[in-house]
């Protein structure tokens, strides 16, 4: 299957970067303006409801204050003025509040003594709500069907009686006898009037649906299908506005469709307590929230214009690389195959400096090969040095089993012997091995001797000098002569008791022009030396590995307070302090 060109990779990476970016754009400023416009659009709903159920409270005030003041009214109160002078004065008020599907005044026996339509006067009302209540204050009573006033009152239909709110107050006289009660029949068009004039000065009422509840949840005012009916307890909106809350919900209603709905109580106004109303503002969810849909719309939108931008970008870009990039591939094949190679010129900055580190690659492959042949000129010559080692390493052994055997008492003797000087060897071997063969240090090899007699004390030795780093051809003779000493000291010296120390100080000086260690060992402590009768095979390995092999000088003084021994041998110019 042929791979796509460079241009296609870069096209479809940029768009589909762009696309991912404008994408993660979209969701987190679809998030954040969504939900500041959803919260717009909410509030504005709960404004509507709040401004509903305002105008409701307080246009039942007024009305609930027009009572109170007809009642102050002298005509009303003189139960002597004539009747067509009462009826004047509610005709006047009916004609000043149109709403009033009639006004009229109650005597204190209960029967209507005028009216303002003169309609359903010497009717007996000693038995309505709105006569016993009216009589003790200011009264409104909730929406209803006016039977009585359908049935007397002529141009009425009997089965579609008007729907009105009872508002009565009562009438004394000047010393405060109850003369009787005003009372006006304020018709249910009143409340579609407000709920149209909300319409009118509420742009953000004009396609939402406006009901009101009475304290029971019965649709007072609302759509057709809804009105006389009751909403279900648990709709989210109703019950928290029973509960005393407003605000906004979305939610679904019994017609199954989502709406967004406003809700607020009705609190009354100044001295009327209000009638336990609920105000519902609903409008379709989709409606509602069609301009969040839009915003998302349009960001999307631009979001796939920048995508397809980028991509053109990466078309355009891509022909600018593939050109050069052939060139490139051309080159590289021919440094492959270890032929010349041609920097190709470019106008492109990056692969003007490619071509140049083929160039430079060309050079460097030139190099490597020539350290290659020097680095297998160098590994033989390890390799016969290694081969060389060995062999000193074993004619050491040798030597060292031959000059053991021959001191020995017993073969216990000559074992014991030769595996602590096999062990002070491979001590040495390790510190050097940890050190890739390059050097050991000084102290680390005296460390590694000496540690295991000091029996977890620390004043049982102690080691005094500067760091020096010693070479593999030095360390492990001097390693050995550090043995023999310890072992000397552990069988007969100071190390043999509890109170014996041993001391090892040096220092490195310069002597006709190279360098020399100078180490003194001193017993102390331990029991009175005496000098030895012959000369074992611990001092002639000590003599042999230092002043024969490293040109070194030992001197060994036998003074009754303790050994000493000062050893002097010169530094390999690879050493070098640590």
């Amino acid at each position: 299957m042929p791979q796509p060109p460079l241009r296609v990779f870069l096209a479809l990476g940029l768009g589909a970067a762009g696309l991912v970016a404008t994408l993660v754009l979209a969701l987190v400023a679809s998030r954040v303006a969504s939900q500041r416009l959803e919260a717009r659009i909410e509030a504005e709903l709960a404004d509507v409801a709040t401004s509903m159920a305002g105008r409701l409270d307080r246009g039942l005030f007024e009305r609930w204050r027009d009572m109170v003041i007809l009642a102050e009214n002298d005509t009303i109160r003189d139960p002597d003025a004539p009747v067509e002078r009462k009826r004047r004065v509610l005709r006047r008020a009916q004609e000043t509040y149109p709403d009033y599907a009639i006004i009229g005044l109650i005597d204190a026996a209960g029967r209507v003594a005028a009216t303002s339509t003169g309609a359903l006067e010497g009717i007996d009302v000693a038995h309505r709500e709105y006569f016993t209540e009216g009589q003790q204050g200011p009264f409104v009573g909730d929406l209803h069907d006016a039977q009585l006033l359908a049935r007397l009152t002529p141009g009425h239909d009997p089965a579609d009686p008007p729907r009105v709110l009872d508002i009565a107050a009562p009438v004394r006289s000047d010393d405060g006898r109850l003369v009787g009660v005003v009372s006006g029949h304020l018709d249910w068009a009143w409340a579609r009037g407000v709920e149209a004039s909300l319409r009118e000065t509420s742009a953000g009422a004009r396609d939402v649906t406006a009901l009101v509840l009475s304290r029971d949840g019965t649709v007072l005012l609302g759509p057709e299908d809804l009105r006389r009916t009751r909403l279900p307890a648990d709709l989210p909106s109703a019950a928290a506005a029973r509960a005393g809350q407003a605000g906004t919900k979305t939610e679904t209603w019994p017609d199954g469709r989502r709406y967004l709905t406003g809700y607020r109580p009705t609190r009354g106004y100044r001295g009327f307590p209000g009638l336990g109303w609920t105000v519902l503002v609903r409008q379709d969810a989709g409606t509602a929230f069609a301009a969040v849909a839009e915003l998302r719309r349009q960001i999307l939108l631009w979001g796939l214009v920048v995508a397809t931008v980028a991509a053109g970008i990466g078309w355009f870009a891509a022909g600018l690389l593939a050109r050069p990039l052939r060139r490139l591939a051309v080159a590289a094949a021919s440094l492959g195959r270890g032929e010349p190679v041609e920097v190709p010129a470019s106008a492109v900055r990056e692969a003007q400096a490619i071509s140049h580190a083929f160039t430079a690659a060309a050079r460097t492959l030139r190099q490597q090969e020539e350290e290659r042949r020097a680095a297998d000129a160098r590994q033989e010559l390890l390799i016969h040095e290694l081969n060389h080692r060995v062999k000193n390493t074993l004619a050491t052994v040798q030597s060292m089993a031959r000059q053991t055997a021959r001191s020995a008492a017993s073969l216990d003797d000559f074992t014991g012997s030769f595996e602590a000087r096999l062990l002070a060897m491979s001590q040495t071997h390790n510190v050097l091995t940890a050190n890739h063969w390059e050097g050991a240090g000084l102290r680390g090899i005296l460390s590694a001797e000496l540690e295991p007699y000091a029996g977890g004390r620390d004043d049982r030795i102690r080691l005094d000098g500067p760091a020096v780093s010693l070479t593999p051809a030095v360390a492990l003779p001097l390693g050995m002569a550090i043995h023999e000493l310890a072992t000397n000291a552990a069988k007969y010296g100071a190390l043999s008791v509890e109170t014996g120390q041993v001391a090892v100080e040096w220092g490195v000086e310069w002597r006709t022009g190279s360098q020399m260690l100078s180490l003194l060992w001193h017993e102390s402590g331990g029991p009175a030396v005496v000098p030895p009768a012959r000369t074992g095979f611990g001092t002639r390995l000590i003599r042999t590995s230092l002043e024969r092999e490293l040109a070194g000088e030992v001197r060994l003084d036998y003074a009754a307070a303790g050994l000493t021994c000062r050893i002097a041998v010169p530094l390999a110019a690879r050493s070098e302090a640590a």
